[in-house]
């Protein structure tokens, strides 16, 4: 089962937009997993069991596990382990480099780790990119308008075609005609999020910057969804695996991901509604 299947398998039988992030840090965790030998194997194992019927996609940022040192190649995958097969796994590392190096890169993220999707840097151009794209039961979302403030920096530059995260959108509509391909667009841009998304409707994209980055809800969805609501992935980590320090972290990362839920599902109702209409 391709990505894009497993994820609108996901997306309808868990009515589920939410993408949640599993980003461990250990000065973070509850205080009585702290210091434990499987700390946070444990607290990963719970908070994936808390929240795997209310999600679409489990993202595992790779700098969390890579931070661990040698352990932490192991907890990265003990965590993939505990994911339900029938869900959809992003491993976040912005992979961009020349093109032997990505194809090694793409190597030990699908065939190592075997995750459905990795972030890609599209920045070194379609050399860097199309090692990912080549394995077409995948996904590689790349770089388009990212959350953080810096993104201005380069990313709303003009150039002599258009502003550049306008160029990264149209590129990967060119690019997804060799494998499947999404973008990575901040939902702390909603207005953007708009331009992109008619730049390119087909393509799943994957927005960060909920909650604790400032993003809100309803406008990711008014101004993200695709030709059906399989067509993002709202991603919030922070927010739902810190909801509690406690030993009812657990459950606090459940009702946190539920409250997500809720909001996205009730802003795709009109939306759906509106679109029918027209």
């Amino acid at each position: 089962m391709g990505f894009l299947e497993k994820l609108n398998g996901a997306v309808k039988r868990n009515q589920s937009l939410v993408c949640v992030g599993l980003d461990p840090d250990p000065q973070r965790l509850p205080a009585h997993l702290k210091g434990g030998a499987d700390s946070v194997q444990a607290f990963l194992r719970e908070t994936i069991h808390a929240t795997r019927d209310l999600v679409c996609c489990y993202k595992l940022n790779f700098a969390f596990y890579g931070a661990l040192g040698a352990a932490g190649w192991n907890t990265l995958r003990e965590g993939m382990q505990a994911i339900p097969d029938d869900l959809p796994t992003i491993l976040d590392f912005k992979a961009g480099d020349i093109g032997n190096t990505a194809e090694h890169y793409a190597r030990m993220a699908y065939d190592r780790l075997n995750v459905d999707a990795t972030t890609v840097n599209p920045l070194m151009g379609r050399d860097a990119v199309e090692p990912f794209l080549n394995y077409t039961d995948r996904c590689a979302f790349l770089l388009c308008l990212t959350s953080n403030p810096g993104s201005a920096d380069f990313q709303r530059l003009a150039t002599e075609e258009d502003v550049l995260y306008k160029v990264l959108a149209k590129k990967a509509v060119v690019w997804s005609a060799i494998g499947p391909c999404g973008l990575v667009v901040g939902a702390t841009h909603p207005n953007e999020l708009r331009v992109i998304r008619e730049l390119a409707p087909d393509l799943p994209f994957l927005i960060p910057g909920v909650n604790t980055q400032g993003g809100d809800a309803k406008s990711v969805v008014q101004n993200g969804m695709g030709h059906s609501s399989g067509g993002i992935l709202v991603n919030a980590s922070r927010s739902i695996l810190y909801a509690s320090g406690g030993r009812d972290f657990a459950d606090a990362a459940r009702r946190a991901t539920e409250a997500l839920r809720k909001a996205l599902n009730q802003a795709v109702e009109p939306v759906s509604e509106s679109r029918l209409r027209g």
